[in-house]
């Protein structure tokens, strides 16, 4: 979670030493541990240092080797061993070193492919005097955020767009393609690493940018191989591979000098992480450092309360899982600051209760935190029923589907059913139709009647941007395996992980997830879909592989907790709040994205509509809110 920022003026002058410390210190919160800087003439880097590894304890930055190459590196290697094997007789490198030397002998020896050579989250930057070359690069799935922006002469990088802005020189404007997608659910095809700020840029995961006075250049270094197949005798085969690489991905992000925190719910993607970090630590406390349960504490017999299967763990493991106290309910406490943080127009709608956990991890000592994300989206792809289809086996179609309901008794059995045929729709009509059925299906279902404030300029943007998207093409060898990687390569996918990224660095934390590791993604993909929804058993592939680490309890778990009364309760509670700042500054107004008379109308007519059994609404008017504080934060008048 370290900070890294870096300033080259392309026509020659040099970096003003003032100007540098200053949009450093915008992240200073990414650096408890100290920083750097490094300037030569027209070239200056530096680092806000977040020490977490037991090699980090001697690490410094900017790194700067014999060539007076210079490297800034915020991340973590997972393939330390393999990379270490690499580099035998590279001066000064042993298992004792720091990830950035690693990276730095890396380059050394592999010159610019060297990101391939790379596993882990990680991004980096580093410049090379002999080449006048200055070298981007992004983990392969995107979990650590690296932007960059053009400011007439001077090109900036840094881990946060926030240190991009404190330019003096700095002018931009909200990016109405981007927002349009994210308040309207509109996809654009985005090759660009778009952000929702004009002109700053996303480093795309698993990319490099070379720039040099004599241009700029991005390109992918790595790609998983949809096309690869990966088969074995029986399910268990599958059960224990899967088990092979899960434990590995969980093993890997252990790796920490502090005791590791896991957000355990009792749900079986967080509970799969922390039962097995704990036997690892058991088995190798010398190589695993202690790890830390925290759950929120919700009310006995309510929809969300999933103590009984905490106690489970805590009765076969013989540990105590810490209970954050839930309350007070709402997403007005520090709202704008994390607004700044995520740099986005993204409210959380349990936000009161997510700060008060992220403080209380950091206070137990921990700086990772461990959470189960993404386990729905990739242990649960429903996709594969087509290549059940393609294969004409009718019955075990019917029978998935029937088993779906049956293994989650919270979701109504005609969901899956109607997933099934939009699936059916989607890899079955030809990309010249698709934008037309986009627009079709937007008049039919009128998406947009429940978010009527939205101006009639801005709903044509995003009607006009289906236009814009097609589908991610590949050699993919099943529906299955394109649905994963489109999912692991979605836009949404790596701004959640950036905001998520930014806000946990506002707790002096780092948050990562074992579901997204690079090898388990890999070989999800190359597997048959069924091994995963083994018989329909969603998740069968992790509730067999976790076997004998997760309570039965949890094995057998048929339903999820679900927040729906929390997040109602705290719009009917922070409501009038809301609407106070909505009509405030009037931001979203003044850019057109609102139509006023319709808003105050519209939110006239919602005061007491928050007891339903979804949270549409309340999402809704988070989706305003979140627009109108990011208006405000960052391009309000003061």
């Amino acid at each position: 979670m370290s900070g890294i920022v870096g300033i080259w003026n392309l026509d020659g002058r040099p970096v003003d030493n003032d100007l540098l410390t200053k949009v450093t210190a915008t992240m200073a919160h990414r650096g408890p541990d100290g920083k750097g800087m490094w300037v030569r003439g027209p070239v200056g880097l530096a680092c806000q240092l977040f020490r977490v590894t037991p090699e980090a304890s001697t690490e410094t930055q900017p790194l700067v080797n014999s060539s007076g190459t210079a490297l800034v590196f915020d991340g973590r290697l997972d393939n330390r061993e393999e990379l270490l094997s690499s580099l035998k007789g590279s001066p000064g490198i042993s298992a004792d070193s720091p990830d950035p030397a690693v990276v730095m002998a890396a380059y050394d020896a592999f010159g610019d492919r060297f990101p391939v050579q790379l596993n882990g989250s990680f991004a980096l930057a580093l410049y090379e005097p002999r080449r006048n070359q200055l070298l981007l690069a992004r983990d392969a799935v995107g979990v650590r955020p690296i932007y960059y922006c053009r400011i007439g002469n001077t090109f900036m990088f840094a881990s946060e767009i926030k240190a991009l802005l404190a330019h003096p020189r700095m002018s931009t404007r909200p990016n109405d393609d981007v927002l349009a997608e994210l308040l309207l659910g509109n996809p654009v095809r985005d090759d660009q690493g778009l952000t929702f700020f004009e002109d700053v840029f996303t480093l795309l995961p698993a990319h490099v940018a070379l720039l040099t006075p004599q241009g700029f250049v991005t390109q992918r270094y790595w790609d998983f191989d949809a096309s690869r197949r990966l088969r074995f005798g029986s399910f268990q085969e599958y059960a224990e591979a899967f088990r092979f690489h899960f434990e590995q991905a969980v093993s890997r992000l252990l790796r920490s000098a502090y005791p590791v925190a896991v957000a355990v719910s009792g749900g079986l993607d967080s509970s799969s992480i922390f039962c097995l970090a704990e036997v690892l630590h058991r088995r190798s406390p010398e190589r695993h450092p202690p790890v830390l349960g925290l759950s929120y504490t919700c009310t006995d017999g309510s929809p969300s309360d999933e103590n009984a299967f905490l106690l489970e763990i805590e009765q076969d493991y013989g540990v105590g899982i810490e209970r954050t106290a839930f309350g007070p309910l709402g997403f007005l406490n520090n709202c704008r600051k994390s607004v700044w943080q995520a740099e986005a127009p993204i409210l959380d709608g349990m936000w009161n209760n997510s700060h008060a956990f992220l403080h209380n991890v950091r206070q137990r000592g921990a700086r990772v935190l461990l959470a189960g994300h993404w386990g729905d989206q990739m242990l649960f792809e429903q996709a594969y029923l087509i290549d059940v289809l393609h294969q004409l086996e009718w019955g075990k179609l019917r029978t998935h589907l029937r088993e779906f309901a049956r293994w989650s008794t919270d979701v109504d059995p005609k969901w899956f059913r109607r997933r099934f045929f939009q699936d059916l729709v989607r890899y079955h009509v030809p990309d010249v139709l698709v934008p037309s059925l986009r627009k079709l299906r937007s008049k039919l279902v009128r998406p947009l009647e429940d978010r009527p404030w939205f101006s009639e300029a801005f709903r044509n943007l995003a009607r006009q941007n289906l236009f814009r998207h097609t589908r991610i093409r590949g050699p993919f060898t099943t529906a299955y395996a394109r649905s994963l990687y489109q999912t692991a390569r979605s836009r949404f996918h790596v701004l959640a992980m950036e905001c998520n990224n930014k806000v946990a660095s506002m707790h002096g934390l780092e948050m990562d997830y074992p579901y997204l590791d690079r090898e388990l993604l890999s070989f999800l993909m190359a597997i048959p879909g069924e091994m995963q929804t083994w018989k329909g058993v969603p998740k069968a592939i992790l509730r067999e592989g976790m076997r004998g680490v997760l309570p039965d309890a949890i094995v057998n778990r048929r339903w999820k907790a679900d927040f729906t009364h929390l997040e109602n309760g705290g719009m009917e509670k922070d409501y009038y709040q809301l609407v106070d700042m909505l009509h405030s500054d009037r931001m979203a107004v003044r850019f057109g994205y609102v139509d006023e008379n319709v808003m105050r109308k519209k939110l006239a007519q919602l005061n007491g509509q928050f007891r339903n059994p979804t949270c549409d609404i309340t999402w809704r008017l988070l989706d305003l809110l979140g627009l109108e504080l990011w208006l405000q934060t960052f391009f309000g008048d003061n």
